[in-house]
């Protein structure tokens, strides 16, 4: 269980990925492909993060498309924060009212440690025969 300094000087302690349940993983699965599917809608309209003058494109998707692409962060926070010193654990309403750098660090280092997959390479036998 990953445990991470904030910001403010709080911190906090997350699942690690296989930690979580099922139900965890599918509302964060679930919030991450509205995510996806809204984020492929504002490229398709041609929406591009580091060229300002593309940014009027984002006024071009629905509210529900905006939420999407909100929302992954705020299930990421719900999802994998365990316990942390902010008092009660976070909601999705509570963690939008983090400050923007506590809730910022808090969605990266949960996206890290949710998008860590474990290793299922086999072990390499040293016995075995090899092509040379």
């Amino acid at each position: 269980m990953p445990a991470i300094n904030l910001p403010n000087g709080q911190s906090a302690i997350l699942f690690s990925t296989d930690e979580i349940s099922e139900r965890t993983n599918r509302m964060i699965s679930r919030a991450f492909m509205k995510a996806a599917g809204s984020a492929a809608k504002l490229n398709n309209l041609g929406f591009d993060d580091s060229k300002p003058e593309t940014w009027s494109i984002f006024a071009e998707i629905s509210d529900e498309d905006q939420a999407n692409l909100d929302g992954y962060q705020a299930a990421l926070i719900v999802g994998m924060v365990k316990s942390w010193s902010l008092g009660d654990l976070p909601t999705t309403e509570s963690a939008l009212d983090l400050p923007k750098a506590v809730f910022d660090e808090l969605a990266n280092a949960c996206a890290e440690e949710y998008n860590k997959r474990p290793d299922f390479s086999p072990d390499p036998d040293p016995k075995a025969p090899t092509a040379d």
